[in-house]
């Protein structure tokens, strides 16, 4: 004969866990995460179960897991979310199935630091250090833990993360800017020759240095306006104008006016905003520029093209002038 008080709970986790299974359904699975949230601490030992299971293509469901899970709270979701972040859930990973993987696992680091645990901070370390994972480096900036900066701020080589990562680095302040300014000197070379992840980290590097108003990295600033690459240059000179402006930066010019030709607008206009804002002083530079149709940098003569002529011309006129030779 069937007890009827031991078999209840057991029909009732079944029914807990199909209701969890629902998360999967992108029809309705925001009304069964409700649903679920409603269960409370009943929901958790399901949850878990269903955010662990295998990696798949679809990594909606196990997301709403996560998140069901961090407004839960508790222990046992704590455990559940920590473990979700094993970077050995990442190995072997077709390009899909990672995709998804990393999203879910996200999605634990997320609620994770919603949850304020400093006790999440080794598994949150381990998950940036192992797979670059951009989820955990917002929930280590999110826990102000300032040992995750060098790994921040190598993840601005994955040009697909990059402006996570660069967000994430910005909202760590000045205690960013050293492990910045370091990482200028720091080149990944394969047969003599700069990879292009490092040459695009360090110039990232710099325009985070002038948004966060470095005076201390002036000096290696300087030294990039120099540099062998051109995105490097520009980059320095337009920290440079925001770290000290005036006519202490008129080095900067010749890369500037070299940055009106680049192909992106954006990175036209910002070149041309900052020759606006380092003012008349930068007008014989402007003249000369225009008069032999290029901008030497570095020894290197830049053709001036047809856009960077008009901005160059706009910007006489902006600074006081319509002199050209």
């Amino acid at each position: 004969m069937i007890n009827r008080d031991t078999a209840r709970p057991q029909a009732e986790d079944q029914n807990i866990e199909t209701l969890v299974q629902g998360l999967d359904n992108l029809h309705s699975n925001l009304h069964v995460q409700a649903d679920i949230l409603s269960l409370g601490e009943r929901a958790v030992p399901a949850l878990v179960h269903f955010l662990l299971g295998p990696p798949s293509q679809f990594s909606e469901g196990r997301v709403l897991a996560a998140e069901a899970l961090g407004y839960v709270k508790g222990e046992a979701a704590f455990q559940g979310l920590v473990h979700a972040l094993d970077p050995s859930r990442l190995d072997g990973l077709s390009p899909i199935l990672r995709l998804s993987e990393e999203d879910v696992q996200n999605a634990a680091a997320c609620q994770l630091a919603r949850l304020g645990e400093q006790r999440a901070i080794p598994a949150l370390l381990e998950a940036l250090r192992r797979h670059r994972l951009v989820g955990a480096a917002e929930a280590l900036v999110q826990l102000r833990e300032k040992s995750a900066l060098p790994w921040l701020v190598e993840g601005l080589e994955d040009a697909f993360k990059r402006g996570r990562f660069s967000r994430a680095i910005l909202n760590m302040e000045a205690a960013a800017i050293p492990f910045l300014t370091a990482t200028l000197e720091q080149r990944r070379m394969s047969y003599e020759e700069e990879l292009l992840p490092s040459m695009e980290r360090r110039a990232e590097a710099l325009r985070l240095l002038g948004l966060l108003h470095a005076k201390t990295a002036v000096n290696p600033i300087r030294t990039a306006l120099c540099d062998h690459y051109e995105k490097v240059r520009t980059e320095a000179a337009l920290a440079l104008v925001e770290v000290e402006g005036g006519d202490r930066v008129l080095d900067a010019v010749p890369a500037l006016l070299a940055g009106l030709t680049h192909p992106d607008f954006l990175q036209r206009d910002r070149c041309a905003e900052a020759i606006s804002r380092i003012g008349p002083v930068a007008i014989p530079f402007v003249e000369r520029a225009l008069c032999r149709s290029d901008a030497t940098v570095k020894s290197e003569s830049i053709l001036f093209s047809a856009h960077a002529r008009q901005a160059a011309l706009a910007l006489l006129t902006q600074l006081g002038t319509g002199r050209t030779c």
